[in-house]
């Protein structure tokens, strides 16, 4: 679930876009990779498309060029900004992964490899990135080079409910806003569980459905926003803890993390409530896209179902 892709109202998208765009052009609204068709199921292309289709945005707008990040961050008094905020999380992940010099992590949707990298730099980690997305991973791999971080840093194009490597693989594995991607979490967390070494420990930074106390009102909203971002579901807060007891995960535990997303969470709100009209007209001259728009959309309901807590933002740990 990735974090939306807009600064802030004061930048009307509408300039924005036709200051980064060829005119007649719309190659570089999409990336610079073509669309790619792989036979995969409906769930998995419209993820690709999404990624592939947003990447400008996040690139240019939510500051990805700076950070790497493609998610909320987490907000504390020492960390205000946008930019910091994101580093910040990676280093709230780090924490609950019990890091040591030289730990072998799986990044699960690692994006275009942002905290894979942060992880080896800052922390020493061996790191496998798996993603789905070739484009990411063109640009994942391409940072690492930058880097010269291959001894450390590398990828894998596979889904992380089936990644093919082998048991007992990894000291600690973590998602930053990707489990929420697959339809059956139980699918990766049972995969995370096998990879796992034993004592191992997994980390989940994601939004969860409020499966206590939903607020119906708030339903059609809800799946909009979802639908927005090309996600199939959230898990059920309840039934995320649940399925990983099930598996046989221990010291399982729940971080409710609204308040320290809010501030990207409402910056996203509003960019986008002020945006919208320019991205449905740049989409009517097709200059921009229909997933591009529902992007927009997504990014402005996000927020009134946080604060209405349809949904809410949450660090999971776990230990083989």
């Amino acid at each position: 679930m990735g974090a939306g892709s807009f600064a802030t109202p004061h930048m009307p998208l509408l300039i924005f876009i036709i200051m980064q765009a060829p005119c007649g052009s719309t190659a570089i609204l999409a990336g610079p990779f073509p669309p790619p068709r792989y036979g995969m199921d409906t769930q998995q292309q419209s993820i690709l498309d999404y990624y592939r289709e947003s990447h400008i945005d996040y690139l240019m707008i939510w500051g990805t060029f700076r950070h790497l990040g493609l998610h909320y961050g987490y907000h504390d008094a020492e960390h205000r900004g946008l930019h910091a905020a994101v580093v910040n999380m990676n280093r709230q992940v780090a924490e609950r992964l019990k890091l040591e010099p030289g730990h072998r992590l799986m990044d699960a949707g690692c994006g275009i490899g942002g905290t894979s990298i942060w992880m080896a730099e800052n922390r020493g980690a061996q790191v496998t990135g798996v993603n789905i997305s070739p484009d990411q991973l063109a640009r994942a791999e391409k940072l690492v080079r930058r880097r010269n971080l291959q001894g450390q840093v590398n990828f894998v194009r596979r889904s992380y409910t089936d990644t093919g490597l082998p048991d007992a693989s990894f000291d600690g594995i973590y998602g930053m806003e990707s489990v929420s991607y697959a339809i059956d979490k139980r699918d990766f967390l049972r995969e995370a569980y096998r990879l796992l070494k034993p004592g191992g420990r997994l980390v989940i930074t994601d939004g969860f459905m409020n499966d206590s106390t939903f607020p119906e009102h708030l339903r059609e909203d809800y799946q909009r926003w979802l639908d927005g971002w090309a996600v199939d579901n959230l898990a059920g807060v309840q039934q995320f803890q649940h399925d990983l007891t099930d598996l046989g995960f221990r010291d399982i535990r729940f971080d409710d993390a609204c308040a320290r997303v809010l501030p990207s969470s409402r910056r996203m709100h509003l960019a986008a409530k002020y945006t919208l009209w320019g991205g449905k007209l740049l989409e009517k001259l097709h200059i921009r896209t229909p997933v591009q728009t529902r992007n927009i959309i997504a990014a402005k309901l996000q927020y009134p179902c946080l604060i209405g807590r349809a949904w809410i933002y949450g660090i999971v740990t776990a230990v083989k």
